[in-house]
């Protein structure tokens, strides 16, 4: 028997499907599925609908209705790759076999496949419904369930990674959280996909497939009047070709899923992003002197060099700082301040300095109260709320949502102590 004929569990391939000889073993005959028709098992004599075996035979052992369809003596190994094949279905109407098409077993329920493609800004949606038993879209389920569990363990310890980080190393550069988060998550999926072992094929009962669909829909033109489904059935989807008039594709090994590989590590990416800010808060260091500044952080925990006149910043962890302000290697001030979890922070040495939050109108859009606003003089820390440009001019068109004409700005710069002119 070919491997084909073991993943799908039909005869040989190029044998006539299921051939009603003495010697064969029993299976069902090719009906049309009806999802409202009467559930398997209903009918008279308690065999369903075209599960009768042919005159003078009965069923071996292991194959009454819901079982499966192999014969003992046919069992394939469960750990044998699934293989693929493709046929080609009307859009509307298509007609398929009343067997599960997994394992060819009595259906009890239909599983929905569904394929969307996307022309231009329109969503073409095509979905049918797959007769399925209740045992194999049981394992059906239990897959999902296990690939939703597994990529949301990724994402928390992308999530928790941060964390981690901020307790072993408060001053590591943001470039390692962002880098390491992704990196954590997929280890984590690939060491849990280890562990947490799916199930094994249920071949011994018929199934083609465990804990993924066997039946799905591949890519389709919108003007198409034919959708191509993929199976891992052959002898079911042998009928589902005769049905239609059509040829069966072969299409070899099935590919493993990798999606939760990929979904993790990019959905980790994401949430490790407002984890990280709260951790952290952004400080701006302002030299206003004619000076080299060297910042000395929390006694050398972190450096940053500011030549005379700029400016530069730092993500550093929430909390209490301080900060020595050296020149040519001599401390000559001390900052000191609380950085908020989200917050926006400016340090400036000598509090000679004058600072101002400008507003900046667009389009329609008008400043109520003064445009500018000075700061408190003196100060060497500043907190800074709903300020959008830090020491940097304001950009010259900003943009906005969908029924806006206008918007504002807030930037927060030195400014001359007498004129109150922007120095920035």
């Amino acid at each position: 028997m070919s491997s084909g004929g073991f993943g799908g569990g039909g005869p040989p391939q190029g044998s006539p499907p299921y051939p009603p000889t003495a010697q064969g073993p029993w299976v069902p005959k090719t009906q049309a599925w009806d999802p409202s028709s009467q559930p398997w098992g209903a009918a008279p004599g308690g065999q369903p609908p075209g599960m009768q075996p042919p005159p003078g035979m009965q069923p071996p052992p292991g194959m009454q209705p819901g079982a499966g369809y192999r014969s003992p003596g046919l069992v394939p190994p469960s750990n044998l790759p699934e293989t693929w094949f493709e046929v080609s279905v009307p859009s509307g109407g298509a007609q398929f076999p009343s067997r599960c098409a997994c394992c060819n077993g009595p259906p009890t329920k239909a599983r929905s496949i569904s394929h969307a493609v996307k022309v231009g800004r329109t969503t073409y949606t095509r979905r049918m419904n797959i007769p399925y038993c209740a045992t194999c879209d049981a394992e059906v389920r239990a897959g999902g369930r296990r690939g939703i569990a597994l990529g949301a363990l990724g994402v928390l310890a992308a999530a928790v990674f941060p964390l981690g980080l901020f307790l072993a190393w408060q001053f590591a550069p943001p470039a390692v959280t962002f880098v390491g988060a992704p990196i954590v998550a997929l280890a984590a999926v690939f060491a849990l996909d280890r562990l947490w072992k799916a199930r094994p094929i249920a071949r011994d009962r018929g199934a083609s497939s465990g804990p993924r669909d066997a039946v799905w829909m591949l890519a389709f033109r919108p003007n198409d009047p034919f959708t191509r489904l993929a199976g891992t059935n052959e002898a079911w989807l042998r009928d589902v070709a005769a049905m239609q008039g059509v040829a069966l594709v072969p299409q070899g090994p099935r590919k493993g899923s990798v999606g939760r590989f990929i979904v993790a590590p990019v959905v980790g990416a994401l949430a490790v992003i407002p984890v990280f800010f709260a951790l952290h808060g952004h400080v701006h260091f302002d030299n206003p002197s004619v000076d080299a500044v060297s910042f000395d952080i929390d006694r050398g925990l972190a450096q940053i060099d500011v030549p005379p006149g700029g400016h530069d910043d730092l993500y550093l962890p929430v909390g209490h700082t301080r900060i020595d302000a050296m020149v040519a290697g001599q401390r000559a001030d001390r900052v000191e301040g609380d950085i908020d979890p989200f917050g926006t922070h400016v340090a400036t040495p000598f509090g000679r300095a004058c600072y101002a939050t400008i507003t900046t109108a667009y389009g329609s859009a008008s400043v109520d109260g003064p445009r500018e606003r000075i700061a408190t003089p003196g100060q060497r820390w500043y907190t800074l709320d709903g300020v959008a440009d830090v020491l940097t001019p304001s950009p010259h068109s900003v943009s906005v949502s969908n029924g806006q004409t206008g918007a504002t700005r807030k930037r927060f710069v030195r400014v001359d102590c007498y004129t109150g002119a922007p120095l920035q």
